[in-house]
């Protein structure tokens, strides 16, 4: 039997046996290939994940890693039914493993079968007590790189809600003393933990042991003014209070699970359906759990139409479930449309998602904002607020309390305080082949792959080109890459071959040049009549203007994601970028626009 180990120390154990790994290093590329298992990883994010500050020397170390671990792999599972490989990919690698004989994905397999049950179901302790069962100390135990710290909080934040949620499934079911040997042994790693504490005076509360209760909160209390400087929480000081009045605490009170939010939040995508962004999602993950003391920043996610920013600001919602256990509260801003929606209506919509009535919601828009706050104080949820207009819509919705944050879209660029920006560029060859080859099938773009290579070049990177591309391959199967290929040789034709059924290119793109001031609007269409394929500028002098009007159309379009700056290493000017989709947009525009008669 072969089983792979991230939750401590990085392990192969085949049939019992322990499987030396190789070095750090070389346990670093195990563990990032592990962590992502049947899914290519490119050669960049390898180095990027396994060293902090890699020597120039380091694509090698990433070829000679990896053939060691190949030939590990080879001596100590080729005798089993199912070898374990890594292939090479596109730019990367892929190990080749079934994921249930990685801790981790069993991990993460037990504590999904847990949420789908209802909070009294007899296995859901078992189940919970089962995923404790797999940890064997510190997550990629021995490893050290930014990526390996933030993987591993992230892991012991997820490990933390599992404690938490076994020990509210105890207190419910009267296994109390169980509920305190755990919690006891919890509060070893984590001894500031006010939730842990909380179960813990409940269940020798419950337990008729009221004298270790006080005890205990009177240990913790002094705990918390010798390492913080404060008394413990509202909260616990509550319960206390309750204690010494002898007072039933109020079991659901405590339970995490009575105060998740109603059917009503966001129903997210599968995340099966999501290809690529990795280095961005350990990003914004990473965003959510830097606490400035007064919460959790608001993240904004922004850049080019068709990007991609809504699709991944969805898919790592889903990632963020240990950090906002109460759910996703999403809205629609409409900040592409000619009247985007007022801050007072998306308010109205959220409270409906926290589960107030029409009636319960007040009429006044700062109420409104008062009562959302209110209601976010103690929750720890995320609110998703897609495609937003301006920082004016915007600030009203973003005092979501200390325990939950927001997760933003928009086209343009907020200039509100306190708000982490991730400004999303084009996808890698290895990410753009790899949407392709979920729509398309990856037999069919590996039996073509030089076609396939420079078709998704044709696609610039953006994944609602590749998908409209993927996804008129995908209804022909009897067309070859080549043949598409063949069809976008023709600039004047080729964003046709970017539209296809609701995903259209040009329809969104519109939207973003519509919004454009008229010299902006006009330095769009001359640059698409002048540029060549991919070419490099560093100025434009629109007819009629002066080479500061340029400058400031420039910095427009550069604000609206539709030209790229590239710095220079020398420190000469700036030179800006077009990409090829947006040249010829722009190109069409600018033949339309000579066309139309003038009016008298």
């Amino acid at each position: 039997m072969v089983e792979f180990r991230l939750l401590g120390f990085v392990e192969l154990v085949v049939d019992g046996r322990t499987i030396d790994l190789g070095p750090s290093k070389q346990r670093g590329i195990m563990a990032v290939l592990l962590a992502e298992p049947d899914r290519p990883i490119s050669t960049d994010i390898l180095v990027d994940r396994v060293w902090d500050d890699p020597p120039e020397t380091v694509r090698h170390s990433v070829y000679t890693y990896v053939a060691r671990l190949r030939r590990i792999l080879r001596a100590a599972t080729g005798h089993t039914e199912t070898p374990v490989q890594i292939r090479r990919t596109f730019g990367g690698y892929r190990l080749e493993v079934n994921p249930d004989r990685i801790d981790l994905t069993e991990f993460r397999r037990l504590l999904a079968s847990e949420r789908a049950m209802d909070a009294d179901h007899p296995d859901r302790a078992a189940t919970l007590a089962r995923a404790l069962d797999l940890w064997r100390g510190e997550p990629c135990a021995g490893l050290d790189s930014d990526w390996t710290r933030n993987f591993r909080e992230s892991l012991r934040q997820l490990r933390h809600e599992v404690v938490i949620d076994r020990a509210d499934t105890g207190l419910r079911s009267g296994e109390l003393k169980m509920v305190s040997a755990d919690l006891r042994k919890a509060l070893m790693d984590s001894p500031l933990a006010e939730d842990l504490h909380e179960r813990l005076l409940t269940a020798y509360y419950l337990d008729n042991r009221s004298a270790e209760a006080l005890s205990h909160y009177d240990r913790m209390r002094r705990a918390f003014v010798a390492e913080l400087g404060v008394d413990p929480g509202p909260r616990l000081r509550e319960l206390h209070s309750r204690l010494l009045g002898r007072q039933q605490p109020g079991i659901p009170r405590l339970v995490s699970t009575s105060t998740r939010a109603p059917a009503e939040v966001a129903r997210l995508p599968d995340a099966m359906t999501f290809r690529g962004r990795q280095g961005e999602i350990d990003r914004l993950r990473q965003a959510f759990t830097e606490d400035t003391g007064h919460g959790v920043r608001p993240v904004l996610v922004t850049g080019g139409p068709g990007i991609g920013k809504s699709a991944l600001a969805a898919q790592t919602a889903t990632l963020l479930h240990d950090r906002f256990p109460d759910g996703v509260l999403r809205a629609d801003l409409g900040g592409l449309t000619s009247e985007p929606a007022p801050p007072g209506a998306v308010l109205a919509r959220l409270l409906r998602g926290l589960g107030l009535s029409d009636t319960e919601i007040p009429a006044d828009a700062l109420a409104r904002a008062a009562r959302y706050r209110e209601l976010l104080a103690e929750r720890r949820m995320l609110v998703l607020l897609d495609d937003a207009a301006s920082d004016e819509q915007i600030a009203p919705l973003l005092t979501v309390g200390p325990r939950s944050s927001a997760l933003i879209t928009s086209r343009v660029s907020l200039g509100l305080n306190r708000i982490h920006t991730v400004v999303l560029r084009e996808l890698t060859m290895a990410e753009s082949i790899e949407i392709l080859e979920a729509d398309v099938g990856t037999e069919r773009i590996h039996a073509e792959e030089w076609a396939a290579s420079a078709l998704v070049r044709c696609c610039s990177g953006i994944p609602l080109a590749l998908r409209a591309v993927g996804a008129r391959l995908a209804a022909r199967p009897h067309w070859t890459v080549a043949g598409q290929l063949g069809r976008m040789s023709d600039e004047q034709q080729r964003l046709n071959e970017f539209s296809y059924g609701t995903l259209d290119i040009r329809r969104s793109m519109a939207p973003t040049v519509d919004r454009l001031g008229p010299r902006a609007a006009a330095a769009f269409r001359y640059l698409g009549t002048t540029l060549g394929p991919r070419e490099l500028f560093t100025t434009v002098t629109l007819p009629g203007n002066s080479g500061a009007s340029g400058m400031d159309a420039l910095d427009e379009l550069v604000d609206a994601h539709l030209l790229s700056v590239v710095e220079q290493t020398d420190g000469t000017r700036a030179q800006y970028l077009m990409l090829e989709i947006h040249r010829l947009y722009a190109k069409q525009l600018a033949h339309a626009a000579a066309a139309e008669p003038l009016l008298a």
